[in-house]
């Protein structure tokens, strides 16, 4: 009886790392075919690449983070840093850290495509009375 549901479990963990890879392959393939008119065949594969590595080390991360865990602390910080507050909710919650890591490159990669939406944003920010 137990053999029968360890090789179903061995079968069911092959399809879905099998499943997983397909994902991934039609992922970079789609983030290819966006990126590859603005930027040509290679500047998309580079960013493709770059992506890809985003997701390696976020992955490697939370599994370097899961592995390390440590017992938490019974009293938090009153003065904190804003610095420290925010590893502290990345080691509290590493799929939020994920996709704020996420949210974060692909606001990166759009001011990096038009800089005078980032021009505009800085003008409200700091107060100026136009924009850049």
């Amino acid at each position: 009886m137990r053999l029968g549901r360890l090789i179903l479990a061995v079968c069911g963990t092959a399809a879905l790392a099998a499943a997983s890879g397909v994902f991934v392959v039609a992922l970079s393939l789609a983030l290819y075919a966006a990126l590859e008119p603005p930027l040509g065949p290679a500047g998309a594969a580079a960013a493709v690449a770059v992506a890809c590595l985003l997701i390696l080390a976020s992955a490697g991360l939370v599994l370097l983070l899961i592995a390390t865990r440590r017992p938490r602390r019974a009293a938090a910080s009153e003065g904190g840093d804003f610095g420290a507050e925010l590893l502290e909710l990345a080691r509290r919650r590493p799929v939020l850290a994920l996709f704020g890591a996420a949210a974060a490159t692909a606001i990166g990669l759009s001011a990096l495509r038009n800089p005078r939406i980032v021009s505009g944003l800085v003008s409200v920010v700091l107060g100026l009375r136009r924009p850049l």
